[in-house]
């Protein structure tokens, strides 16, 4: 599992004679980005990576929801519990 996201990013490398000095055929590459210490970071993948770095980054988020539907049934179960030892008095 991997926590971030792929995304392409464009950008102009500062060549001043470089193709994507007019801002039209900007350079691409695939790369994670991910938040780290506050901070947004991005890591540069390798074409053979991409793929594998994508699904783990599915798997991450497919745990992160589970995770997130556990924790409210279990906050649901506890309101629930509450509730019903409140009207029981």
């Amino acid at each position: 599992m991997i926590r971030g996201s792929v995304v392409v990013q464009r950008r102009r490398c500062g060549t001043p004679s470089c193709r994507c000095a007019d801002g039209e055929q900007l350079h691409e590459a695939t790369v994670l980005s991910f938040s780290a210490g506050g901070r947004n970071k991005t890591v540069m993948l390798a074409t053979e990576e991409i793929d594998q770095v994508r699904a783990a980054v599915t798997r991450y988020r497919t745990a992160q929801a589970k995770l997130e539907d556990q924790g409210n049934a279990g906050l649901e179960t506890l309101i629930s519990r509450r509730a019903a030892a409140r009207q029981a008095r």
